[in-house]
């Protein structure tokens, strides 16, 4: 989806919660128009989330930052330009199941849980773990190479 967005030219960022609490960290005076900033992509993309620190202070960021991309379309948003609801899609990607998206463990998880799934419609992806296969046809490849 990205890949075919670029190529008409639209922008698109491509991130992850880790990345964006070292950048919200670094920035202390400059977070709001960090998360402005993450808002005026056409698509933001996420990856790995549920991944990231689950500190009070991590879990709060992810909740700006998934709250300001919510209300994007909304006026008056925190920080974001208000433009037509539906025009400035989220993808997601994580680990997490659909279920424990459904019934998350506390209240702020909730919050954010709640506002995912009215945004991102979810799809499963089930298959073998690229990572593992590609490591073992690397370690294959390194046992062949000693062999001879």
């Amino acid at each position: 989806i990205a890949n075919a967005l670029m190529e008409k030219e639209i922008s698109v960022r491509m991130t992850n919660f880790a990345l964006i609490l070292n950048d919200l960290a670094a920035t202390f005076e400059g977070k709001n128009e960090y998360i402005s900033n993450l808002c005026r992509y056409p698509l933001l993309i996420l990856d790995d989330f549920g991944m990231e620190r689950g500190t009070e202070y991590g879990l709060e960021q992810v909740y700006n930052v998934i709250d300001s991309r919510y209300r994007s379309g909304q006026p008056h948003s925190r920080g974001c330009a208000p433009v037509p609801r539906g025009r400035k899609p989220l993808i997601v990607t994580t680990n997490l199941t659909l279920t424990e998206l459904q019934n998350p463990q506390d209240t702020p998880h909730a919050r954010i849980y709640d506002r995912l799934l009215e945004m991102c419609a979810p799809v499963c992806f089930s298959g073998e773990n690229f990572r593992r296969e590609s490591a073992q046809n690397k370690l294959n490849r390194l046992k062949q190479l000693m062999n001879d």
